[in-house]
Protein backbone atom coordinates (compact mmCIF):
# COMPACT_ATOMS: atom_id res chain seq x y z
CA UNK A 1 0.00 0.00 0.00
CA UNK A 2 1.27 3.19 -0.92
CA UNK A 3 1.49 6.61 1.34
CA UNK A 4 -0.94 7.92 -0.84
CA UNK A 5 -3.65 5.17 -0.95
CA UNK A 6 -2.98 4.77 3.06
CA UNK A 7 -3.84 8.34 3.69
CA UNK A 8 -6.89 8.06 1.71
CA UNK A 9 -8.22 5.01 3.89
CA UNK A 10 -6.92 6.70 6.92
CA UNK A 11 -9.18 9.84 5.65
CA UNK A 12 -12.01 7.34 4.93
CA UNK A 13 -12.05 5.87 8.33
CA UNK A 14 -12.61 9.27 9.88
CA UNK A 15 -15.52 9.89 8.20
CA UNK A 16 -16.93 5.90 8.94
CA UNK A 17 -19.35 5.70 12.16
CA UNK A 18 -18.63 2.59 13.88
CA UNK A 19 -20.88 0.87 16.06
CA UNK A 20 -20.15 -0.74 19.03
CA UNK A 21 -19.36 -4.35 19.75
CA UNK A 22 -22.10 -5.10 21.83
CA UNK A 23 -25.24 -3.56 22.76
CA UNK A 24 -25.44 -1.04 25.75
CA UNK A 25 -21.57 -1.02 25.69
CA UNK A 26 -19.65 2.32 24.26
CA UNK A 27 -22.86 4.56 23.97
CA UNK A 28 -21.24 7.68 24.52
CA UNK A 29 -18.43 7.20 22.80
CA UNK A 30 -20.66 5.82 20.11
CA UNK A 31 -22.50 9.15 20.35
CA UNK A 32 -19.57 11.37 21.15
CA UNK A 33 -18.55 9.81 17.65
CA UNK A 34 -21.61 10.96 15.68
CA UNK A 35 -21.20 14.11 17.08
CA UNK A 36 -17.58 14.71 16.12
CA UNK A 37 -19.15 13.16 12.56
CA UNK A 38 -21.98 15.71 12.55
CA UNK A 39 -19.45 18.37 13.34
CA UNK A 40 -16.91 17.67 10.25
CA UNK A 41 -19.74 17.33 8.05
CA UNK A 42 -21.00 20.17 9.35
CA UNK A 43 -17.80 22.54 8.26
CA UNK A 44 -17.61 20.54 5.16
CA UNK A 45 -21.29 21.91 4.43
CA UNK A 46 -20.15 25.44 5.68
CA UNK A 47 -16.95 25.44 3.28
CA UNK A 48 -19.38 24.64 0.48
CA UNK A 49 -21.31 27.01 0.87
CA UNK A 50 -18.87 30.21 1.08
CA UNK A 51 -17.10 28.94 -1.88
CA UNK A 52 -20.80 28.71 -4.00
CA UNK A 53 -23.32 30.55 -1.82
CA UNK A 54 -25.61 30.68 -5.01
CA UNK A 55 -25.55 26.74 -4.72
CA UNK A 56 -25.43 26.80 -8.52
CA UNK A 57 -22.61 24.02 -8.02
CA UNK A 58 -24.61 21.57 -6.54
CA UNK A 59 -27.63 22.32 -8.91
CA UNK A 60 -29.70 23.58 -6.55
CA UNK A 61 -33.07 24.70 -7.77
CA UNK A 62 -33.53 28.96 -8.61
CA UNK A 63 -36.46 31.25 -8.59
CA UNK A 64 -36.50 30.68 -12.58
CA UNK A 65 -37.01 26.96 -12.10
CA UNK A 66 -39.80 27.66 -10.39
CA UNK A 67 -41.46 29.53 -12.96
CA UNK A 68 -40.24 27.57 -15.83
CA UNK A 69 -42.30 24.46 -14.14
CA UNK A 70 -45.39 26.90 -13.32
CA UNK A 71 -45.52 27.84 -17.26
CA UNK A 72 -45.35 24.05 -17.73
CA UNK A 73 -48.23 23.47 -15.28
CA UNK A 74 -50.57 25.64 -17.06
CA UNK A 75 -49.74 24.66 -20.60
CA UNK A 76 -50.09 21.30 -19.72
CA UNK A 77 -53.39 21.98 -18.10
CA UNK A 78 -54.35 24.58 -20.71
CA UNK A 79 -54.08 21.30 -23.12
CA UNK A 80 -56.62 18.67 -20.90
CA UNK A 81 -53.50 16.69 -19.44
CA UNK A 82 -52.28 14.93 -17.07
CA UNK A 83 -48.79 15.08 -15.37
CA UNK A 84 -48.85 11.13 -15.88
CA UNK A 85 -49.74 11.58 -19.35
CA UNK A 86 -47.08 13.99 -20.50
CA UNK A 87 -44.06 12.31 -18.33
CA UNK A 88 -44.74 9.53 -20.52
CA UNK A 89 -44.07 11.36 -23.86
CA UNK A 90 -41.44 13.17 -22.01
CA UNK A 91 -40.02 9.99 -20.85
CA UNK A 92 -39.90 10.89 -16.68
CA UNK A 93 -41.98 9.67 -14.17
CA UNK A 94 -44.65 11.63 -13.22
CA UNK A 95 -43.04 12.15 -9.88
CA UNK A 96 -40.32 13.63 -12.09
CA UNK A 97 -42.65 15.65 -13.97
CA UNK A 98 -44.31 17.12 -10.38
CA UNK A 99 -41.05 18.12 -9.27
CA UNK A 100 -40.40 20.21 -12.25
CA UNK A 101 -43.71 21.72 -12.13
CA UNK A 102 -43.54 22.83 -8.27
CA UNK A 103 -39.62 24.56 -9.21
CA UNK A 104 -37.96 21.60 -7.21
CA UNK A 105 -35.97 20.05 -9.56
CA UNK A 106 -33.87 22.05 -12.29
CA UNK A 107 -34.65 20.51 -15.65
CA UNK A 108 -31.93 20.05 -17.94
CA UNK A 109 -31.68 21.54 -21.55
CA UNK A 110 -32.26 18.53 -23.26
CA UNK A 111 -35.07 17.24 -20.95
CA UNK A 112 -36.73 20.95 -21.40
CA UNK A 113 -37.08 20.71 -25.02
CA UNK A 114 -38.58 17.11 -24.92
CA UNK A 115 -41.45 18.95 -22.80
CA UNK A 116 -41.15 21.53 -25.24
CA UNK A 117 -41.84 19.94 -28.18
CA UNK A 118 -44.20 17.32 -25.94
CA UNK A 119 -46.38 20.64 -25.52
CA UNK A 120 -46.09 21.31 -28.73
CA UNK A 121 -44.46 24.57 -28.19
CA UNK A 122 -40.78 25.80 -28.86
CA UNK A 123 -38.14 25.85 -26.06
CA UNK A 124 -37.85 29.41 -25.77
CA UNK A 125 -41.66 30.08 -24.70
CA UNK A 126 -40.35 27.64 -21.67
CA UNK A 127 -37.21 29.55 -21.31
CA UNK A 128 -38.90 33.14 -21.36
CA UNK A 129 -40.94 32.14 -18.71
CA UNK A 130 -37.77 31.78 -16.39
CA UNK A 131 -36.80 35.03 -17.34
CA UNK A 132 -36.59 37.00 -14.02
CA UNK A 133 -39.28 39.86 -14.33
CA UNK A 134 -37.52 42.08 -12.62
CA UNK A 135 -34.45 42.33 -14.93
CA UNK A 136 -37.19 43.42 -17.75
CA UNK A 137 -36.97 46.90 -18.08
CA UNK A 138 -40.22 48.42 -17.68
CA UNK A 139 -42.02 50.18 -20.47
CA UNK A 140 -41.64 53.73 -21.78
CA UNK A 141 -44.80 55.73 -20.66
CA UNK A 142 -46.65 56.96 -23.97
CA UNK A 143 -47.01 60.56 -24.01
CA UNK A 144 -50.45 61.96 -25.14
CA UNK A 145 -50.22 65.46 -25.47
CA UNK A 146 -52.96 67.59 -23.64
CA UNK A 147 -53.76 71.39 -23.67
CA UNK A 148 -51.42 73.49 -21.78
CA UNK A 149 -48.40 70.39 -21.76
CA UNK A 150 -44.89 72.28 -21.64
CA UNK A 151 -43.07 69.02 -23.63
CA UNK A 152 -42.46 71.28 -26.37
CA UNK A 153 -40.51 73.98 -24.02
CA UNK A 154 -38.73 71.36 -22.39
CA UNK A 155 -37.82 69.64 -25.66
CA UNK A 156 -36.44 72.89 -26.67
CA UNK A 157 -34.38 73.70 -23.36
CA UNK A 158 -33.06 70.02 -23.29
CA UNK A 159 -31.72 70.48 -27.34
CA UNK A 160 -29.95 73.23 -26.06
CA UNK A 161 -27.64 71.81 -23.06
CA UNK A 162 -24.55 70.61 -25.32
CA UNK A 163 -22.93 69.18 -22.27
CA UNK A 164 -23.44 65.18 -21.91
CA UNK A 165 -22.95 65.79 -17.87
CA UNK A 166 -25.68 68.07 -17.48
CA UNK A 167 -28.05 66.55 -20.05
CA UNK A 168 -26.85 63.25 -17.65
CA UNK A 169 -27.84 65.35 -14.62
CA UNK A 170 -31.29 66.80 -16.27
CA UNK A 171 -32.58 63.30 -17.05
CA UNK A 172 -31.38 61.94 -13.91
CA UNK A 173 -33.50 64.19 -12.17
CA UNK A 174 -36.37 63.97 -14.45
CA UNK A 175 -36.72 60.64 -13.92
CA UNK A 176 -36.28 60.89 -9.82
CA UNK A 177 -39.28 63.24 -10.17
CA UNK A 178 -41.20 60.83 -12.35
CA UNK A 179 -40.97 58.23 -9.33
CA UNK A 180 -42.16 60.25 -7.17
CA UNK A 181 -45.33 60.85 -8.78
Amino acid sequence: MTAHSAQRVDTFAENVVQLPASPGTGILARIAEQQAHAGRLSQHLEHQRARDPMGIAQRSPTLSDAAVGREIRELRRAQGRTQKELARVVGVTGAQLHRYEMGTTRIAASRLIAIANALDIRPDVLIAAGSSQDDAPEPAPTFQPGPGDDIVELIQAFSTITDPKRRAALIAVAKMMASRH
